[in-house]
């Protein structure tokens, strides 16, 4: 099978580079067309005519491709972050000749019609993985893309509870003023990815306090055996097993966006920490594997041909049962 792998940056977090990177390892012999990302090439310009199956990454990825009728088009969406527009659902139902594979249940529930297939994003596991550091007590925010009023509230609940925190993923400059001045704050800024799996290793826990619906830091935190805080009432928490609901966990919940909540939610922790088992961390993680990633994506690819191989032999079918029929019920029909 050709496979030619497409992609234009949108959002320019660490998700669509994982996406992207997963895909390149899931067909290390695309074609590829993108503006970063394993086997780009600017001088590369992929033949669609000679493709039987096309991926695109986003809308304005999978608009600048024109096929045929024989190929297969799917689309894979990004989770929703706080760099990008609502999906625009014009542009969706424009795309008549794309298939649309989703990375959460949010998103699926927007376009039932198109959004037909579900596939959950896809994580680096085997990179993002337990080590023999040991912890020390301060708790990890990371902060992919804008400073938000969430993420403010990891800083006054630490703050409130003399809890040392510490800031990656965001320039110092992009931060609050005021920031710079608290004595529990450190602010470590963009690292890259053997840093941050250090910072893992080390930390007490990673407060997770967006309302998303899909947390990459979430599920590298588990993956490397880190328990998790992360707000309640989002999709994101569905990755998280919640100790307090049941008995053991990965991770803690914390039902409102407040400090008191974050507060109520840290101090939990803190009392009992055994009850966070890295090994459900670990499982709970192996959902999100780039190996898991390719089972889902080879099952989306199935679905679809399947059910275009059902729609061609129906019209056959029917002429059959025609054929089959005496002459004058044929000429009647």
């Amino acid at each position: 099978m050709s496979v030619t792998l497409v992609h234009t940056g949108i959002s320019h977090t660490r998700t669509e580079y994982c996406i992207w990177e997963a895909l390149n390892q899931a067909w290390p012999k695309a074609s590829t067309i993108a503006r970063f990302g394993t086997g780009f090439s600017s001088e590369q310009s992929p033949d669609f005519t000679q493709s039987n199956l096309i991926i695109s990454t986003s809308l304005e990825a999978a608009a600048s491709v024109q096929c045929n009728a024989d190929q297969l088009h799917l689309c894979y969406l990004e989770p929703h972050s706080s760099n990008q527009s609502p999906i625009n659902q014009q542009l969706v139902n424009s795309l008549t000749e794309v298939e649309f594979v989703v990375p959460t249940k949010t998103i699926q529930n927007l376009n039932r019609d198109r959004f037909t297939s579900f596939v959950k994003p896809p994580v680096d596991t085997d990179f993002f993985c337990s080590g023999s550091e040991k912890r020390s007590s301060f708790y990890l925010l990371i902060v992919d893309g804008e400073w938000s009023a969430e993420d403010q509230l990891a800083v006054d609940a630490c703050k409130e509870l003399k809890l040392s925190l510490s800031i990656i993923g965001i320039a110092e400059e992009q931060l609050p003023a005021n920031l710079h001045k608290e004595p529990h704050v450190e602010i470590i800024g963009p690292v890259d990815d053997q840093m941050l799996r250090e910072q893992y290793r080390l930390c007490s826990g990673v407060i997770c306090p967006r309302d998303v619906d899909f947390d990459l830091s979430a599920i590298e935190a588990q993956s490397c055996g880190t328990p998790v805080v992360i707000y309640a009432n989002c999709e994101a928490a569905n990755s998280v097993v919640c100790f307090e609901q049941h008995g053991l966990g990965s991770g803690i919940y914390f039902d409102e966006k407040s400090v008191k909540s974050l507060v109520s939610a840290l101090q939990e922790l803190e009392l009992r920490p055994q009850r966070c088992q890295a090994v459900i961390g670990w499982c709970c993680a192996a959902q999100y594997s780039y190996q898991q990633f390719q089972i889902s994506f080879n099952k989306a690819i199935t679905k679809e041909i399947t059910y275009r191989l059902k729609t061609v032999k129906q019209p056959v079918q029917i002429e059959d049962q025609q054929d089959e029929e005496p002459p004058e019920q044929r000429s009647a029909a």
